[in-house]
Order: C-alpha cells, then structure tokens, then sequence
C-alpha cells in the first residue's frame, strides 16, 4: 500500500461480493488480542490460487505475540469458493472481528509470516521502517503507535 491510497475496510460479509468482482484480489485480515502482559497479532492472508482447480480459496492464519514470547502459530485452509472460506475461518476465529484491506497484487502470502511489527510497516507505511536492532524504547513506541493505529481503525 503507498501513502497515496485511500484506506478502504471491508468486512468478512464482504469478501464473496469482491472476489466475484475480481478474482484476483488479496486481502490481509488483522485483529489484536492482549490478555494480561501478552500481545498477538493475528493475520490471515486471502487469495484465489489461480493454479488450483479444485480448491482455489486459499487462507493462511498466523498468530504471532509481539514480543516474541512463545511460537508462532499457523494455520492454512482451503476452499472452494469463497463463500466456503468465509465459513471455514468463522469457525477458526471471530472472523467478523478483524480488520480486513485490500492490498497490493505485488503482496505474497509470506507477509504474514513475519514479526507483528514488521508486517504492520509493510501494510502502513506512514508507521516507519521497522528496524528489530532498533533501541527497545524506539521499538516500543513504534509497537504504540501500530496499536493506536489498528484500535482506530476498528473503530471506523
């Protein structure tokens, strides 16, 4: 995404309505979960695997807490259309509470496989360069402002 695109969410109710418009859309999908000292990020990336035949609908679901305390967790699910993936992540998640964009072609499914930060400095990149040598203030302040961020756009 560059600075000079509008930020339009949509909602998981949305998705089957825009694939049938273009079948080659993407969309990231985020939502944060804090309980107590602990901060996820969880991220699912959507695509039509053009490649696919029988189960085009692909998504992959990371949930990866900040500061890196335990492992990350994925989790990849196939569909045949989208109206079935939608389902299949509602039963995975409360899909209806995550903030979904629409992003960027040149985007790879391996984005949500990175730390929380830095695939929040990929999606926005008004946030800055994520730098993981940065000193632990900057790095905080940084996390701060990702998850003011993310809070006003669920707000929206």
């Amino acid at each position: 995404m560059s600075n000079s695109d509008p930020l339009v969410l949509y909602s998981a109710i949305q998705l089957p309505e825009l694939f049938s418009a273009d079948v080659d859309c993407k969309f990231i999908a985020l939502k944060v979960k804090q309980e107590a000292q602990n901060t996820a990020l969880h991220a699912i990336y959507i695509e039509k695997q053009t490649q696919a035949d029988n189960m085009p609908f692909c998504a992959l679901i990371t949930v990866t807490e900040w500061e890196g305390k335990s492992e990350r967790e994925e989790f990849f699910i196939e569909a045949e259309n989208a109206e079935q993936l939608m389902e299949k992540l509602e039963r995975f998640d409360e899909i209806h509470r995550f903030i979904f964009l629409k992003v960027n072609r040149s985007l790879k499914i391996d984005t949500v496989t990175m730390a929380p930060q830095a695939i929040l400095c990929t999606l926005f990149p008004e946030l800055g360069l994520f730098n993981p040598d940065a000193p632990e203030e900057v790095l905080f302040g940084l996390k701060n402002s990702s998850l003011a961020l993310l809070n006003r756009l669920e707000k929206k």
